[in-house]
């Protein structure tokens, strides 16, 4: 996480990360020390406005193309979920993952991309 961290924060600058969360109760790579929430101007909770929408696909598609390099294991954003392991499907619809409401500007990850990276990454 910390390669991914800090390759990230020096080619997109403007991001503000949250990573470590203790979360208990839930199964959750947050406490792990694997998984990280990327806003980009905007408060959780709060719909990101054009610009930064267009800066939080920026840089979603910079990890979703080098996401082998990176270390990176799945993303979400947007109401959508991809996978290395399951590149060849694409952006699937994100069912809340049995955790959070898709439906939720939080829970559907309207607000925030969410990265999580490999085990040993």
């Amino acid at each position: 996480m910390l390669h991914l961290y800090t390759q990230g924060t020096a080619a997109f600058p403007d991001t503000s990360w949250a990573c470590y969360s203790p979360r208990p109760g839930t199964r959750s790579e947050h406490p792990l020390g694997r998984a990280c929430d990327l806003t980009f101007g905007n408060a959780i909770g709060q719909h990101p406005a054009p610009a930064q929408l267009e800066a939080g696909w920026d840089i979603t598609n910079w990890m979703q193309t080098h996401a082998e390099t990176l270390g990176v294991e799945y993303l979400i954003w947007q109401g959508k979920i991809w996978s290395l392991s399951r590149d060849a499907e694409g952006w699937r619809n994100y069912n809340g993952g049995g955790m959070h409401d898709p439906d939720d500007v939080t829970g559907g990850h309207y607000d925030h991309l969410h990265v999580t990276v490999r085990s040993g990454s």
